[in-house]
């Protein structure tokens, strides 16, 4: 299995381009400084990120370069908590 060293989305065994950004594929079976095992999403992260999304930001913006299967995640989860707490400030407002 191979990833994007760009962006980490998982490719083709026989892929010269990735798919998903656009850069060349250098060979290389797992993404650029971290093990393919590291970069797995962490369901207390998640968690974490979405009851508390400014930590999730942080998180986002600082694992993005190192392990972006896990960020993207994270991040996905702060944006959704983000959201829902605001649709709960409107409603308890009204």
């Amino acid at each position: 299995m191979k990833f994007c060293t760009h962006c980490g989305k998982e490719l083709i065994d026989e892929a010269v381009v990735c798919t998903n950004c656009g850069c060349a594929v250098n060979g290389a079976n797992s993404i650029k400084g971290a093990d393919a095992d590291d970069d797995v999403p962490n369901g207390g992260l998640n968690i974490l990120s979405f009851f508390i999304p400014l930590v999730g930001f942080v998180l986002y913006c600082t694992m993005q370069g190192r392990t972006p299967r896990k960020a993207n995640q994270i991040g996905v989860f702060a944006l959704v908590g983000f959201i829902i707490n605001i649709v709960f400030l409107v409603v308890l407002t009204m």
